[in-house]
């Protein structure tokens, strides 16, 4: 919830500069028809707020560990041996480490001081890596009576999975 909250906020106030004054209004306009999207906003009608993870004593101290292994993952990205799929990767994982920016700021902000503040291609990872979720979303839903249909005849057996009745 508070994710959305303020990437809603920042997407919505920023500047987009592509050099081309009518490109810049008609992103500016698409992005807000995304970030005020009905149908998005009562997808959720109970959302998960992110806010309650940091309280408490181990609150600090699991930031730290996200952040460690997040960081893990992004160097992980470097062995790939397929351009096309480390490229991939690396703008989903950027898109993922922009999110966790914008989880982990305070309020919308980094410090007190500072407002959050995201790189151009910050924005477009994040852009990128909603578009691939929302895909992998309608995917599942267009599947999902596929797979009941097929569940149907199975009956799941522990020690050697499924078994066809």
């Amino acid at each position: 919830m508070l994710l959305a909250v303020y990437a809603a906020d920042y997407l919505e106030q920023a500047e987009y500069d592509t050099g081309n004054p009518e490109e810049d209004l008609k992103t500016q306009s698409l992005v807000r028809q995304l970030v005020y999207n009905p149908k998005l906003q009562s997808a959720c009608p109970l959302p998960f707020n992110e806010a309650k993870l940091w309280q408490g004593e181990s609150g600090p101290e699991l930031m730290q560990q996200i952040q460690k292994q997040f960081r893990n993952i992004s160097a992980l990205m470097d062995c790939v041996g397929c351009e096309k799929c480390r490229l991939w990767g690396k703008l989903q994982v950027l898109g993922l480490g922009t999110a966790l920016k914008i989880l982990f700021s305070v309020n919308g902000q980094s410090t007190k001081n500072q407002p959050l503040q995201l790189q151009r291609n910050e924005v477009i990872a994040f852009l990128n890596l909603l578009n691939r979720l929302s895909e992998s979303v309608d995917f599942v839903r267009k599947m999902a009576p596929q797979f009941d249909k097929f569940m149907e005849g199975q009956h799941y057996h522990p020690a050697g999975g499924s078994v066809s009745l």
